[in-house]
């Protein structure tokens, strides 16, 4: 396993059983902080596992509006409106309780569970889907292309998590599903879908950063305005870290702060592949 899926597999939503002891110390350590108080906030849904052409599905949902059929209370956390064969469904409240979700996709005979998770301003709008819990709890490998996609608006678009606009449910799906989807952090909140630290939109995007120093990449991210904690296989996370050891990964747990992984030898994993846009 790269380092980097060692990190973030103890964050975000865990897929089933295996998890390895670091990635256990990281969610303990990432979801220690008390979570700020709950504010309404609306959203339109997730990116992407396979694309659809969005138009005329906008469209459908257009007319459907301008009639008043279908819509949801004003009170719904969820949008879910009936298009031909699907369930088109987008996220009213980003904020709203986990069973107020499932209780409004069970009332359409959906054994879907949505998790809304904070996230970076990078990966808002990222979708983690398994579309047949079943499945992966036998042991079994779940494809990752599946009967639950998404609409992505019409247009080209730039963001790295997609430009997402609802997702799209067989009316007939009858399997148990999960979907985690990341929302932006509020202030003084802790991610649980934390992003790398290299990828576009975090501080060391086209930063040559792997078996870098300790004290090299602490500077450079202090020089970003990230504070950085560090942690090593197997021990917790601590406020420092011998400066002449060396980087072997890292994710951001928070605005303005990153947690590194840390050795006293070198890494053997490569680092992040070449982006064309550094």
């Amino acid at each position: 396993m790269h380092d980097i899926d060692r990190l973030v597999a103890g964050i975000a939503p865990d897929p089933g059983p295996g998890r390895t002891p670091i990635a256990r110390e990281l969610l303990e350590e990432i979801t220690s902080v008390p979570v700020p108080e709950r504010r309404r906030r609306s959203w339109l849904a997730v990116p992407r596992p396979r694309r659809w052409a969005a138009v005329p599905v906008l469209a459908t949902l257009a007319a459907l509006l301008s009639f008043g059929i279908a819509q949801a209370p004003a009170s719904a956390a969820l949008d879910i409106e009936l298009v031909d064969d699907h369930y088109v469904i987008t996220v009213k409240d980003l904020l709203a309780e986990p069973e107020v979700y499932q209780r409004e996709l069970r009332a359409r005979g959906l054994d879907i569970t949505l998790d809304v998770v904070p996230t970076s301003a990078s990966l808002t709008g990222q979708l983690i889907v398994i579309n047949d819990m079943d499945r992966l709890r036998a042991g079994k490998l779940v494809p990752r292309e599946g009967p639950i996609t998404t609409i992505d608006a019409p247009g080209p678009c730039e963001r790295f998590a997609g430009c997402p606009i609802g997702v799209k449910v067989p009316v007939d799906f009858a399997k148990k599903a999960e979907i985690t989807l990341g929302r932006r952090a509020l202030p003084g909140e802790r991610y649980k879908m934390p992003p790398g630290i290299a990828i576009p939109g975090e501080p060391l995007h086209c930063v040559d950063h792997v078996n870098k120093s300790v004290a090299e990449v602490s500077a450079l991210l202090r020089a970003r305005g990230v504070t950085p904690s560090y942690i090593q296989a197997g021990k917790a996370a601590a406020p420092s870290a011998p400066g002449g050891w060396y980087v072997h990964d890292g994710v951001m747990t928070a605005d303005g702060q990153a947690l590194l992984l840390v050795g006293a030898e070198p890494t053997a994993q490569p680092g992040p592949a070449p982006d064309a846009r550094c």
